[in-house]
C-alpha cells in the first residue's frame, strides 16, 4: 500500500469519526464559546418583571419603592416571592447548550405552559428568555427568543415564574394586636343563631356575661387576627350586600373592625366550600375556605366548654 492510499484512508477515518460525533446523534453541536450569564442584573436595580403565559400577562413593578402587581390588575405584591425572583434573576448562570435541534425543542419547552420572562432594570429592558421545563431542583431549560438553541440554566427555579397572577398578590387582610383588643362580638344569621360578646375587664380577665374565659383560649383566637391572610380573592364588585352569614366585631384602639362572612354559592359541584369576606375599610373582597373561616366563626362553647353531663346514681 503506497503512501497516498494510507493518507486517504486516514482522512476517511477522521471524516467517519466526525460524522458519528457531530451528526449521528441528531444534534448540531456548537463549538462557540458559551457566555455564563444571559444578562448581568443588579437585584436592587431591577424595577419590572413581565411574565407572559397562556395569553395572560403578569406585570410586577416597583412603584415609589414598593413592589406592586400592575397587570392584570393593580394590587400590592407578595414581596417574599418577589425577592426570591430577584435573587434568581441576578444569580442564574448558563451551564450548557442542551439542544440545537428544533425537532427536539418540545421536550424542553412546554408549548402550552412555558413563560416568557422579560426583566427591566432602571426602566430599560435588560433581557428576555423563554422558561421551559425543570431539569432538577433549581435547574431549568431556557431559550432566548431570537436564539435557535435550548440552554440549561442553574440557580433558576421555574416555579417562581409560572404562578397564576393571584399568587403574586399580597394575601394580607388585617393585623390587630392582641393587647389592644378590649371586646369581640360574634353574631350569626344562620341556624346556629350565635350572638355573644367576649369582654376584657379592668383586671385584664376575659369573660362572657360574667363567665370566665381561659386566657390561653382567648389569646389563641386573638393571635389569628394578629396576622390574618386570605386563601384567595374575589374581584367582583359588590355595591350592596345581603345580611352576612356571620359577623365578628373587634373593638380595639380606634374604630371597631367588622369582619363579615357570606357563604359562597357556587355552580361548580367540585368547588371547595368557601366564604366571601368583607372587612371594614377595605374595598377588596376575600375568599376564605371553610377551614380558615371556621377559625373566626366561633360559638360560645368554643370559649366556655359546657359542663359535663350529670351522672345518675
Amino acid at each position: 500500500m503506497n503512501k497516498s492510499i494510507k493518507i486517504l484512508l486516514a482522512v476517511f477515518a477522521i471524516l467517519i469519526a466526525l460524522y458519528f460525533l457531530f451528526f449521528r446523534s441528531g444534534e448540531k453541536v456548537s463549538t462557540d464559546k458559551l457566555d455564563a450569564k444571559l444578562f448581568v442584573a443588579d437585584s436592587s436595580k431591577i424595577d419590572k418583571i413581565e411574565i407572559v403565559k397562556n395569553n395572560e400577562t403578569v406585570v410586577l413593578e416597583k412603584v415609589n419603592n414598593q413592589w406592586k402587581l400592575t397587570k392584570p390588575l393593580d394590587y400590592a405584591a407578595d414581596t417574599t416571592n418577589i425577592y426570591l425572583m430577584l435573587k434568581d434573576l441576578k444569580n442564574f448562570t448558563i451551564e450548557s447548550v442542551a439542544s440545537e435541534n428544533p425537532a427536539k425543542f418540545n421536550s424542553y419547552l412546554d408549548t402550552v405552559n412555558n413563560s416568557k420572562i422579560s426583566t427591566y432594570q432602571e426602566g430599560k429592558l435588560l433581557g428576555t428568555f423563554i422558561l421551559g421545563n425543570t431539569q432538577a431542583g433549581d435547574n431549568s431549560f431556557i431559550k432566548k427568543p431570537e436564539d435557535n438553541r435550548i440552554l440549561l440554566a442553574s440557580n433558576l427555579t421555574a416555579a417562581l415564574f409560572t404562578k397564576p397572577s393571584k399568587d403574586y398578590r399580597n394575601k394580607f387582610i388585617l393585623s390587630i394586636q392582641p393587647f389592644s383588643v378590649s371586646k369581640v362580638s360574634f353574631k350569626s344569621n344562620d341556624s346556629s343563631k350565635v350572638d355573644f360578646t367576649v369582654s376584657k375587664d379592668s383586671a385584664n380577665k376575659w369573660n362572657i356575661g360574667g363567665d370566665s374565659v381561659s386566657t390561653s383560649v382567648m389569646e389563641g383566637f386573638l393571635n389569628i387576627l394578629a396576622n390574618f391572610n386570605t386563601d384567595d380573592f374575589k374581584d367582583t364588585v359588590m355595591t350592596t350586600f345581603p345580611v352576612p352569614t356571620y359577623s365578628i366585631t373587634v373593638n380595639a384602639t380606634g374604630t371597631p373592625t367588622v369582619i363579615n362572612l357570606y357563604k359562597e354559592v357556587s355552580t361548580d359541584p367540585n368547588a371547595a366550600p368557601a366564604f366571601i369576606t368583607q372587612v371594614t375599610g377595605n374595598n377588596q373582597l376575600f375568599r376564605l375556605f371553610s377551614a380558615v373561616a371556621s377559625q373566626l366563626m366561633k360559638k360560645r362553647s368554643d370559649f366556655i366548654p359546657p359542663p359535663p353531663p350529670k351522672t345518675t346514681k
